[in-house]
């Protein structure tokens, strides 16, 4: 975990963040300003504009800050961020609050996972209070979409096989489907994930559909 006290002792941080991690970053990104202190945001893979809405994203860059003293790889676990910026009183701004809400978001998938207990509700009810923008989160995560993974999904669910009595679903993804879709194979995960929301499916694999027919990611219902 990130030791929030740690990164007042280096004048300029670089954060280097994915999709699953980006709100994680935005949290740091705020906290590290009011530390006034220089801050740089790398992501290491191409944004989902779904993120769009966060603080920050547009200073997000592909290139690696060189002159970085401090190099933190974020984690996606905003809960435990959460906690440790509780843990060191740290105050938490409305920027920060908005960025933590959307995290917790993404860790438990819309509130609707089981790992979503007592304590996650009150840390939301707590963030809400801080002003966070929940409205305009939810809004953007479960309707903002780039039309290629809408077309990635077509294809998808059209290669969908239901397997063991229609308690597994067998997904095949081939790199024309990419390419035909413009979508990336982060997007093919995205997808997959969903169909856990078929009845009674309660594992989905997805398959590289050539002649190795690799396993790409399994994911199952907690």
């Amino acid at each position: 975990m990130i030791d929030v006290e740690k990164i007042s002792e280096f004048s300029h941080v670089l954060l280097v963040a994915d999709n699953a991690s980006f709100a994680n970053a935005s949290v740091l990104y705020s906290y590290i300003l009011t530390l006034h202190k220089k801050v740089s945001l790398q992501n290491s893979t191409e944004l989902d504009v779904k993120f769009s809405f966060l603080p920050w994203f547009d200073k997000s860059r592909t290139v690696v800050a060189s002159s970085a003293e401090l190099v933190i790889n974020v984690g996606s676990d905003s809960k435990k961020l959460y906690e440790e910026l509780q843990s060191k009183h740290i105050k938490i701004n409305q920027k920060m609050a908005t960025s933590l809400y959307c995290g917790l978001f993404l860790q438990f998938d819309g509130f609707s996972s089981n790992r979503a207990d007592g304590t996650t509700f009150a840390i939301v009810s707590e963030l809400i209070a801080l002003k966070a923008e929940y409205k305009k989160c939810n809004l953007y995560l479960r309707r903002r979409e780039p039309l290629s993974r809408f077309r990635l999904r077509a294809i998808l669910f059209k290669n969908l096989l239901l397997v063991n009595d229609a308690q597994e679903a067998e997904i095949e993804l081939s790199d024309d489907d990419l390419s035909a879709s413009g979508a990336t194979l982060e997007d093919a995960f995205i997808v997959m994930q969903e169909a856990l929301n078929i009845v009674n499916v309660r594992k989905v694999t997805l398959i590289k559909c050539d002649e190795n027919r690799k396993i790409l990611k399994i994911v199952k219902e907690i």
